[in-house]
């Protein structure tokens, strides 16, 4: 049996997306085959955005 990493503090962050990025957001939220929140996509995307210039992100703790 693995054992998961324990989770990072989470900080709540309020942010301002324009809505046009929010629909397109909820446009690939319902296209994927198994559910996952808004919230969880967008850190999906700064992790990634963060693994590709560099700046680590790999795990949301860097």
């Amino acid at each position: 049996m693995t054992r998961r990493k324990q989770s990072a503090t989470r900080v709540p962050v309020t942010i301002r997306i324009p809505e046009e990025v929010v629909h397109k957001i909820d446009i690939d939220l319902e296209r994927r085959p198994v559910p996952v929140s808004r919230n969880n996509w967008l850190l999906e995307a700064a992790i990634e955005k963060l693994g590709r210039t560099g700046s680590g992100g790999s795990n949301g703790t860097e």
